[in-house]
């Protein structure tokens, strides 16, 4: 974001807003225009003259801060009031925040406990790291529900930086402060940032909420700046015939990569940037690379950046972005419905590298000193938390210890690999000295061009409605934390042919109701294609994954092409999910009523599809060859109709597996905390699986279909598994070992094991029209049915029908 004007001579007031609004998520606009972020938004409402932030849960953390205000040294007061005391635990932190910028923040904090005594604290936190400058027990301020207290802090200096701190009684007026610390050591905070308001609640505290008003920013400033206000709309721009296209840095320009879809059907993912034509609407805002700091958004004088246009354009606008490369991070605040797209025929790139400059050599390797970042490697999605010890919650492969650095370099286009010291340092290998401000290179950079990633965010969407759409996007740093280089916080946005690539853990990230993803394109990102959490009615079509956990994460907790969670009506439709190290798409903890069909999950390191803990799922159509992992794994998963899919190879081509985890289980992770507990919807189990008219075959493993209870409480039976007029494929009569594996459901007893196809059908009943081959393929390297492979497909059940268009029924996926 491009910040306000630097504020820095006496008493100007910067921000004076009282909070005399109504808004039901968020802050809204103050009367001067100011806009806030907010986090998480539905979290945070404005009424009766103030700001409330409600900590949804124990550990929670809530947020507001200023949209485009950067300040150095200010005074900053807030009023609060805790409309409760905590209940029990360490108590409520309620917080202001300064200079806060990708290096860290300062951070004055008062701890209310129950009783309401009172902790003064000033801390300094770096990359998720909180260092304690000092403290002072306040014993003259005891806090009591619903009387209000006030918070100030003044920050000054920049070789020391001085921080002064105080909590009184509404009402006094104080004449001292009440803490006063000085840092000086090499990780102070020197340059102006964002203020902001905190709350947060202990772990071992109830979730509760506080108020605040009267929230006050000053400063020492030779420039005043102007806060944002609303433009007058623009008069309809006259559509320039021929544009000048900006020059774009060393290295950035070009298309992106033509990505590898050999072994998909479908033609998924985003037009290339620069070919799509977006009609132009009346009133639309120009922002282009070569515009300037007074452009006022019309086609003659487009804004210089995408942020600038953002805080400037009213809700509803439309910015056209003129060709070129944007480093930048663009926040869409609450709020405002913005939509984002490029100028017809313009490629359009939000690319977060830098060239590096200035090389030196140094005993066989060559370091910049224009290295000036710090970026954070926490290896979760909470900073600051240490890597998991338990199997399958370790997020670091020890072959790839530096999976979670977010630093990035490429030279003249190609990657480079990140080594922890400089002693390791060898041709095609990065270093960063971080505590000397150096970047090493072990490949000499001499007539080459340098570039390495030095922003961590393209995209944060927070307003409700929000479109982006014709655009490219890669080269971020973005930690795991983060959640993604593009992030979908509000509800009902639309991200249309875009390309996210090259990004340090996740490209694009959903966590909002009521989005669309359609004809996109998510390669080559460190952990993950796309995630989404919280993200109802989520509709993703023509989407292409590739080569995501270009890292190497461990599989679990979290890697592929897709992972979703927590949702309810959940669309994948005409996708292709190709090799990326981790599931092709996997559903996990408490994903209710999803639609994947049409799509292709081609030789994914995990499993082509992995179904866990979840319920009511519809895996129609779907074409699933030579993935390491289960092709299709369905894991304490109920609901499913599986059916006329080609699942070729994986170690079991169809693994349906029942383990010890149940939905009454509190502790278990993966309960929906939106939903009662516990949720009659989701029962965590293997209950109702209908499987019919697919094509299976080629395990790599110890059987080709498998269902096992590893409880011993359930025979397949029991729980409604059934399955009929498949083509079920054996490589030989010895491999895989065993054509099917069928619980008993019998304690300590294991289950069926069979060696032949009709030991399996004369005991279990099951696919009595069904076709079994074996010692020959049943389909061509593409995953079409051989000559003479057939079976008497079944009668379609109606949701299938509808899915597939037609009531005839067929084998297997169906090609174009």
């Amino acid at each position: 974001m491009a910040p306000a004007a630097a504020a820095e001579s006496s008493g100007v007031v910067l921000i004076q807003d009282s909070m005399t609004r109504t808004v039901a998520k968020g802050l809204g606009t103050a009367p001067d225009g100011r806009t806030y972020d907010a986090s998480p938004l539905t979290s945070i409402s404005v009424a009766n003259g103030k700001a409330k932030l409600s900590a949804a849960a124990p550990g929670a953390t809530v947020t507001a801060r200023p949209v485009g205000l950067s300040v150095r040294d200010s005074t900053q007061s807030t009023v609060f009031t805790l409309p409760q005391l905590p209940k029990s635990g360490s108590g409520v932190y309620v917080s202001l925040q300064s200079r806060l910028t990708a290096d860290g923040f300062y951070q004055t904090q008062v701890r209310v406990d129950p009783k309401g005594v009172v902790l003064l604290e000033t801390l300094r936190v770096n990359a998720g790291v909180q260092t304690s400058l000092g403290h002072a027990w306040v014993p003259e301020l005891r806090v009591k529900a619903g009387v209000p207290f006030v918070l100030e802090t003044r920050l000054a200096g920049t070789t020391a930086v001085t921080v002064d701190a105080r909590v009184t009684a509404a009402g006094t007026k104080p004449t001292t402060w009440k803490l006063s610390v000085t840092d000086r050591s090499a990780k102070r905070l020197a340059a102006q940032g964002r203020v902001g308001v905190r709350l947060y609640v202990s772990r071992s505290t109830p979730a509760l909420a506080a108020l605040f008003d009267d929230l006050t920013v000053t400063a020492k400033a030779t420039t005043t700046p102007a806060p944002p206000t609303t433009p007058t709309t623009p008069t309809t721009p006259t559509t320039p015939t021929t544009p000048t296209t900006p020059t774009a840095p060393a290295g950035a320009a070009g298309a992106a990569p033509v990505w590898n879809v050999a072994g998909a059907r479908t033609g998924a993912g985003s037009a290339l940037v620069g070919t799509t034509k977006y009609p132009v609407p009346a009133g639309a805002l120009f922002v282009s690379p070569n515009g300037t700091a007074a452009g006022s958004g019309t086609s003659a004088a487009p804004f210089a950046t995408v942020q600038a246009a953002v805080d400037r354009a009213p809700s509803g606008s439309t910015l056209v972005l003129r060709a070129g490369s944007y480093h930048e991070t663009v926040v869409i605040p609450a709020g405002k419905k913005i939509t984002i797209q490029s100028y017809p025929g313009e490629a359009v790139w939000f690319d977060g590298a830098s060239t590096l400059k200035n090389w030196q050599a140094s005993s066989g390797r060559w370091f910049s000193a224009d290295w000036k970042y710090d970026f954070d490697s926490t290896p979760s999605f909470t900073k600051g938390e240490a890597d998991g010890t338990e199997p399958g919650w370790r997020w670091l492969n020890a072959a790839y210890p530096m999976a979670a650095h977010p630093e990035q370099v490429w030279i003249d286009g190609a990657a480079q690999a990140e080594v922890s010291s400089l002693a390791a340092l060898k041709p095609g290998t990065f270093f960063t000295d971080v505590a000397n401000d150096r970047l090493y290179l072990g490949s000499d950079p001499a007539g080459r061009t340098v570039r390495a990633s030095t922003l961590t965010k393209a995209l944060s969407l927070r307003g409700e409605g929000a479109v982006v759409r014709g655009i490219g996007v890669r080269n971020y740093a973005t930690s795991v934390w983060m959640m993604g280089a593009v992030t979908v916080e509000a509800p009902k946005a639309t991200i249309e042919n875009v390309v996210i690539y090259d990004t340090a853990s996740t490209g694009l990230f959903v966590g909002a109701s009521n989005t669309t993803v359609r004809d996109v394109t998510l390669a080559r990102n460190g952990l993950m294609g796309l995630g989404a959490n919280y993200a109802d009615a989520l509709t993703i079509d023509d989407l292409l994954a590739v080569e995501n956990n270009a890292e190497h994460f461990n599989t679990s907790p979290v890697s592929g092409g897709v992972k979703i969670a927590k949702s309810r009506g959940v669309t994948v439709s005409d996708s292709a999910l190709l090799r990326n190290d981790g599931p092709g798409v996997w559903l996990d903890q408490s994903v209710y009523d999803v639609r994947i069909t049409g799509s292709d999950l081609v030789e994914n390191r995990g499993a082509g599809a992995f179904l866990e803990l979840s319920q009511k799922i519809d895996f129609v159509n779907n074409l699933v060859l030579r993935n390491a992992g289960n092709g299709v794994k369905i894991n304490n998963t109920g609901g499913v109709n599986l059916w006329n899919n080609t699942i070729i190879g994986g170690d079991r081509a169809v693994n349906i597996v029942q383990d010890s985890r149940s939905s009454t289980d509190s502790s278990v992770p993966g309960h929906n905390a939106r939903r009662p507990f516990p949720d009659s919807t989701m029962p965590w189990l293997i209950r109702d699986i209908s499987m019919g008219n697919n094509v299976i075959g080629e395990s790599a493993g110890n059987c080709t279909v498998c269902v096992e209870d590893y409880t011993h409480r359930y025979t397949p039976a029991d729980l409604n598994i059934r399955s009929d007029g498949n083509v079920v494929q054996r490589n030989s009569a010895a491999a895989p070992t065993w054509f099917v594996i069928w619980s008993r459901g019998t304690a300590n007893v294991n289950p069926y094991v069979f060696t032949t196809w009709a030991d399996y059908r004369t005991t279990t009943g099951q696919d009595a029209n069904s076709t079994a081959v074996e010692g020959r393929k049943a389909t061509d390297a593409s995953g079409r049915l051989l000559a003479g492979v057939t079976a008497p497909a079944r009668g379609l059940p109606a949701i299938v029908a509808t899915i597939l268009g037609s009531t005839t029924p067929t084998i297997g996926a169906r090609f174009p």
